[in-house]
C-alpha cells in the first residue's frame, strides 16, 4: 500500500479481470432466449419486488 504504482496496477488488474469476466458471461449466454420460438417477447411487466413476467407471441407467460 505504500507504492502508488503497485496500487494502481492492482486496481487496473482487478478492473480488467471483471471486464473480461463480464464479456465471457455475455458470450456464453448469447443464445439464451426468453421465448421458446427465439423471438423477443411481445410485452413485459415488472414490479419492484417481484420477478419480471414476459408474454410471448403464442400467449405463453414466462417469469424470470
Amino acid at each position: 500500500m505504500r507504492s502508488r504504482r503497485t496500487v494502481l496496477l492492482g486496481v487496473v488488474a482487478i478492473a480488467a479481470v471483471v471486464f473480461i469476466g463480464g464479456m465471457a458471461a455475455a458470450w456464453f449466454s448469447r443464445n439464451d432466449t426468453i421465448c421458446k420460438d427465439g423471438k423477443p417477447p411481445v410485452r413485459q411487466r415488472a414490479a419492484p419486488l417481484q420477478p419480471t413476467e414476459f408474454q410471448c407471441h403464442n400467449g405463453q407467460i414466462v417469469t424470470k
